[in-house]
């Protein structure tokens, strides 16, 4: 499918250089985009093929740096020393610091922006300007192994109890109850926060970065309720905060964890390495029965420099992302969904209901940084090494919570 995918951009591609992509070309000027990127170069290189076909005189010289903390890292490096990329990423951690410095143009006249869903549209606006492109939305919760559930009688927990009963069977029987990334294995205590709270109280955050909540008013109890449920028992590990990316996938995948904390992105890298097992999907529980948000965002956002020196050339690589059949590649790439009109998105099997049910308005999606505005790099900072802290005994939840109250109010200060 993949293939098939690629041969008709690379087609479409062709066909447009010998009609109206002669023109394009005419107007602009050769030259070298420079492109820092959120995902690796072999996962983006069916899209650099596409464009370099159409557009052979405008050079893409990429880029990488790992997401999360090495690639904001690198763009803090980068703004620091005047060195900002022509075209780089923008993601819920840093948008609003990027926005308000003035790092990226505006690109609301652009037709990759006008072909954006409202939500993806609007996940990157500034004062009724655009300047993000994010084709793409990721939805999570759980992937597991149906052998394993089915051996054990198990079914799809609909409830934090239920959830909870599967945790400890999988322990009982030997096997790994949850499996999270080392930075990120916080996300387990999203389900009843989200679902029990959050969907009462969807401006939680802006009125916590306002100063009228706090973090204990609305995170508080769930901490809690995470520490209590599953690291007590050990149904989230010590070992978490040192697993690896590669360990992440392939503990799963061989079978000694019954469950995996993650997105449709990680469901891909599990799916390569070919486990021997059918691999199921349900979203992160709440106490009560029925889902109304999910763990999940708005992707990244490609965004162009405003002292690009080439922003015509900048804004044909953003335009041909957006066109229907390399938006196609551009979801191959990360396995997501897409958010654009027209579009229909052709995730995996194993989310397609979660994806519907999203695409249709039914749930929303949530991470905590992507609600922190210009504070979102430093508390995401903190929480990833208070909830390690937490997770080995340094500290406890009362704690967690006033570090995190603390280093927000260390920041508005700054």
């Amino acid at each position: 499918m993949k293939k098939k995918v690629f041969a008709l951009a690379v087609l479409a591609a062709v066909t447009a250089a010998m009609t109206g992509g002669v023109q394009a070309e005419e107007e602009l000027q050769d030259c070298t985009l420079t492109f820092l990127s959120w995902y690796p170069q072999e996962k983006y290189q069916p899209i650099l093929d596409a464009f370099s076909q159409e557009y052979p005189g405008i050079e893409i010289e990429f880029q990488y740096a790992a997401p999360v903390a090495d690639y904001l890292e690198k763009m803090q490096v980068l703004t620091s020393t005047g060195e900002v990329p022509d075209i780089f990423y923008i993601a819920a951690e840093n948008k609003t610091e990027m926005i308000e410095n003035g790092y990226c143009m505006d690109i609301s006249g652009t037709e990759a922006v006008a072909k954006l869903v409202e939500a993806n549209r609007n996940t990157y606006e500034a004062d009724g300007k655009y300047y993000g492109f994010a084709p793409t939305t990721w939805v999570g919760g759980y992937f597991y192994n149906k052998d394993i559930f089915q051996e054990l009688g198990l079914t799809e927990p609909q409830t934090w109890e239920e959830f909870l009963n599967v945790c400890k069977t999988l322990q009982e029987n030997g096997t790994r109850p949850i499996i999270e990334r080392g930075e990120w294995f916080w996300d387990s205590f999203l389900g009843p926060f989200m679902n029990d709270y959050l969907v009462d109280d969807m401006d939680y955050h802006k009125e916590v970065i306002e100063g009228s909540k706090t973090f204990a008013d609305g995170w508080g109890p769930y901490i809690q309720k995470w520490y209590d449920d599953l690291i007590v028992p050990g149904y989230v590990g010590e070992d978490l905060v040192s697993v690896s990316s590669q360990e992440f996938f392939s503990e799963f995948a061989t079978g000694n964890a019954g469950l995996l904390a993650g997105h449709a992105g990680h469901l891909l890298e599990v799916q390569k390495l070919e486990p021997e097992f059918e691999i199921g999907f349900f979203p992160m529980p709440g106490t009560e029965e029925g889902i109304k948000i999910v763990y999940g965002a708005v992707d990244c956002a490609v965004a162009i420099s405003s002292a690009t020196e080439h922003q015509k050339e900048a804004e044909a690589f953003l335009n041909f992302i957006a066109r229907d059949d390399i938006v196609q590649l551009y979801q191959d790439m990360n396995g997501y969904v897409i958010g654009m009109e027209g579009i229909e998105s052709d995730v995996d099997p194993i989310l397609k209901d979660v994806a519907q049910r999203y695409s249709d308005g039914e749930i929303g999606v949530y991470i905590p940084q992507g609600n922190w505005d210009a504070y979102g790099t430093g508390l995401q900072q903190q929480m990833i090494a208070s909830s390690q802290e937490l997770l080995l005994g340094d500290i406890d939840c009362d704690t967690f919570i006033q570090n995190m109250q603390d280093k927000l109010e260390e920041l508005k200060d700054e």
